[in-house]
């Protein structure tokens, strides 16, 4: 099922934003009951309910997926989701370079030619550092 078919995780289940552990076991199982493929033979949208129900019930009812879906929706129990990724920036952060934020261009290029590195041609025409051509 797409997130753009999917409906509220509440709302599957008939309880409010702020209901309890009990609440939803109780509201999991009365809609379990009713959706079960056992009590509805050959049903399909019985089952894709029965389904939807154990979804809702899994995320609800653990602490920590409830809470990243609260806050990021659909996006926040995703499995690939991550919410330190950032932006548009790709999510690389501090692992984008080993060197400090404010080392310089001269001091990058400098230790990369002092470890036997050479620059790419990409960075060639940007940066320059005694002994490269």
């Amino acid at each position: 099922m797409s997130d753009e078919k999917k409906r509220d995780y509440y709302e599957v289940l008939g309880v409010g934003k702020s209901a309890g552990a009990d609440e939803i076991k109780k509201a999991y199982r009365k809609k379990a009951l009713q959706y079960h493929p056992d009590r509805n033979p050959g049903d399909k949208e019985a089952e894709a309910k029965f389904k939807e129900v154990g979804e809702a019930y899994e995320v609800l009812s653990n602490d920590e997926k409830r809470s990243r879906y609260d806050q990021f929706g659909f996006a926040g129990v995703d499995p690939n989701f991550n919410p330190n990724a950032g932006g548009f920036g790709g999510g690389f952060g501090a692992l984008a370079t080993p060197f400090p934020a404010s080392a310089t261009s001269l001091e990058i290029c400098s230790a990369a030619a002092a470890a036997g590195g050479a620059p790419t041609p990409r960075a060639r025409g940007r940066m320059w550092a005694p002994g490269w051509s």
